[in-house]
């Protein structure tokens, strides 16, 4: 009975904690008075913002998303030991539907369309029905060698970005950014896609070696995992957190290597972030039950996160993006996932389930 119980909480819990990483990680994109330095961040950022803007690049920025896709890996593995493949290949189509939807309508910024162009893609790799399985081993290899392109592409991220990671949260009417979302959201889709692939693939190895299923018996390689990956993560991360922040400026000559070294961190803060959630899934502490229900609403939640943002934040609604500094856009962020939090573990303990995953 208690590993019937570690298997259900612990991935759950990690997509509850995963949540409020995600808020945090999508909200600055919509401050949008300033000038727009590197990753999407205001340039001149001074006093708390600019600590909270290293702490949240070395920790959360570039790290949230393979988590995820991490997680979606696993999710995937579930699905396929009593699913055929062409039940995989819906599930993936599913998703990048719903990720249109959010896409063109609301967030371009969106990620779901992006986990599920990658589970279409490598349905037939994971799947149980004797057609094409791939070995762990041999889906390693292949998120190598896709986690060497994606620090290829990702170099550019070294540079200053000059403008908005989203133009369209700075439109001035809902019409205006509705036209500039197709366009947008394309790009999102297929450059996440293959940033996240690696950490979909290795999310399949992780949930086939039974680590997230039983934490307490993997407490080591979970500790092992946690302070090796947040190490690397911080180490990689901190030339462009200090960039971020305003205290350097990578020259043209190593700007290359300070984004790709970013990106090589978020790989690695994720595989951290992962062992710190799987170690506190090992353990009972006050609310662990609440937040793990409220994974069980990630997909929900991640959709209704946007729409409080827009509401708020985008310059042809409320408008707070023109006016307000990182700081309280953080808090924003916070305050939204807790209300989720409470609402979707309340109404998942009471037996319903999320719009979005029905």
């Amino acid at each position: 009975m208690a590993t019937a119980i570690r298997t259900s909480v612990t991935p759950d819990l990690s997509r509850g904690l995963l949540l409020v990483l995600i808020a945090v990680a999508n909200v600055h994109l919509y401050l949008v008075a300033r000038p727009i330095g590197f990753r999407g961040y205001p340039s001149g950022l001074t006093g708390g913002d600019r600590v909270l803007a290293l702490v949240q690049m070395v920790l959360v920025d570039g790290r949230v998303y393979p988590l995820f896709a991490a997680l979606v890996g696993f999710g995937l593995v579930q699905l396929a030991r009593r699913a055929p493949e062409s039940v995989l290949r819906r599930r993936g189509l599913v998703l990048l539907g719903i990720g249109a939807l959010h896409g063109l309508l609301l967030f371009p910024g969106d990620v779901i369309g992006a986990y599920g162009l990658v589970i279409v893609l490598i349905a037939p790799a994971v799947s149980n029905d004797g057609r094409g399985a791939f070995s762990s081993r041999a889906l390693l290899v292949v998120a190598g060698l896709l986690a060497l392109l994606g620090l290829v592409m990702s170099s550019g991220q070294g540079l200053p970005q000059g403008g908005l990671s989203e133009p369209s949260i700075g439109a001035p009417t809902f019409v205006a950014a509705l036209a500039i979302h197709p366009h947008e959201w394309l790009n999102t889709t297929l450059v996440s896609a293959l940033l996240t692939a690696p950490a979909v693939l290795a999310g399949v190895v992780i949930a086939r070696s039974g680590v997230l299923t039983d934490p307490v018996a993997y407490r080591r390689r979970l500790t092992l995992w946690a302070v090796a990956g947040l190490v690397a993560g911080v180490a990689l991360g901190l030339p462009l957190a200090l960039a971020v922040a305003g205290w350097y400026r990578p020259s043209a000559a190593v700007a290359g290597l300070v984004g790709a070294a970013h990106t090589a961190g978020g790989y690695a803060g994720a595989l951290g972030l992962l062992g710190v959630m799987g170690l506190l899934g090992s353990v009972h502490w006050p609310g662990r039950g609440l937040v793990a229900a409220a994974g069980t609403w990630s997909m929900t939640l991640y959709l209704s996160q946007s729409v409080v943002f827009t509401v708020l934040l985008a310059s042809f609604a409320g408008g707070w993006g023109e006016r307000i500094g990182l700081g309280t856009a953080s808090v924003i962020a916070l305050v939204t996932w807790l209300v989720g939090v409470l609402v979707a573990g309340l109404l998942a303990r009471a037996g319903h389930r999320g719009p979005a995953e029905l």
